[in-house]
């Protein structure tokens, strides 16, 4: 199961989780398989995101171009400033753990 940007879904994909509108109402339920027609009609509902089977899109690196062992690297530069903070230390402290994981993930 992979979440993805709207403009990244292509027709075939099928939906992992039902794609609602604000009210609740279901317009596309888990299992459809995305068309173009369908892809309009949530970009016309503003829907922004969409669950999907399987890991279609490769998004390792996709935000910065950097893989998560560079990404864990600059942690500490990137928080320097902000070594007193307690808030930003807790956010730190989550992303070392979530990069650590994902390289773990990675290597076996």
């Amino acid at each position: 199961m992979q979440k993805i940007p709207l403009n990244l879904a292509k027709p075939g994909f099928v939906l992992a989780k039902p794609v609602a509108r604000a009210d609740g109402m279901v317009v596309a339920p888990q299992g459809a398989e995305l068309t173009e027609a369908l892809l309009d009609k949530f970009d016309m509902m503003g829907v922004d995101q969409v669950v999907v089977e399987g890991e279609p899109i490769q998004t390792e690196g996709v935000a910065s171009g950097t893989n998560y062992d560079t990404r864990l690297a600059r942690l500490d530069h990137l928080f320097r400033h902000h070594a007193q903070d307690q808030w930003m230390n807790q956010v730190k402290s989550l992303l070392t753990n979530y990069f650590k994981m994902k390289v773990a993930s990675k290597a076996g």
